[in-house]
C-alpha cells in the first residue's frame, strides 16, 4: 500500500527546480517506501492500526527522501560557480549526498516508541543504604 503520491511530493516542493516528471517521482517514492519498509518491518501494521500521526510522518519522511535525490541526482558534495566577479556554493549535507536513504532522525521518527526512545535508569544504591527506596533495616534479636 503506498503512502505518499506524486503530488504530494510536488506540493511540498519549495524552490524553482521542482520535476516535471511526476512517473518518476512516483519510481523513487516506491523505492523510498520500499526502503523504509526494511528498516521498519512493523510500520504498515502500525499504520493500519491508526497509530497517531504514522502516517502523516511516513509521507513527510518519503517526501524528504525523494527530494534529496531530485535535489543533487549527481550525488556531488560540494557545487561551485563563479562568473567574473561573482561567485557561490552550494554544500549537500548527509553521509552519501543525493542517495536514497533515510537519516537517522528520520528512523526514530517511525520506529515504535519503545524501540526509539527507551529511556532507563540504573539505580547505583544499594539496598543495605538507608538512602536506598528499598531499604530494609535489619533487626537482630
Amino acid at each position: 500500500m503506498a503512502w505518499t503520491t506524486a503530488d504530494s511530493v510536488l506540493s511540498a516542493w519549495i524552490g524553482d527546480d521542482k520535476p516535471s516528471d511526476a512517473a518518476l517521482v512516483g519510481t523513487w517514492i516506491g523505492k523510498a517506501e520500499r526502503l523504509i519498509r526494511s528498516r521498519v518491518p512493523t510500520i504498515q501494521a502500525r499504520i493500519t492500526a491508526g497509530e497517531v500521526d504514522l502516517m502523516e510522518n511516513a509521507q513527510d519522511v518519503v517526501s524528504a527522501m525523494v527530494q534529496r535525490v531530485f535535489r543533487n541526482p549527481e550525488g556531488v558534495r560540494t557545487r561551485q560557480e563563479s562568473t567574473g566577479p561573482f561567485g557561490g556554493s552550494v554544500t549537500y549535507g548527509g553521509d552519501q549526498p543525493g542517495s536514497l536513504s533515510l537519516t537517522d532522525d528520520e528512523a526514530s521518527r517511525l520506529s515504535p516508541a519503545s524501540a526509539s526512545r527507551g529511556v532507563f535508569t540504573v539505580d547505583t544504591i544499594p539496598v543495605s543504604s538507608e538512602f536506598s527506596p528499598n531499604y530494609a533495616p535489619v533487626v537482630s534479636l
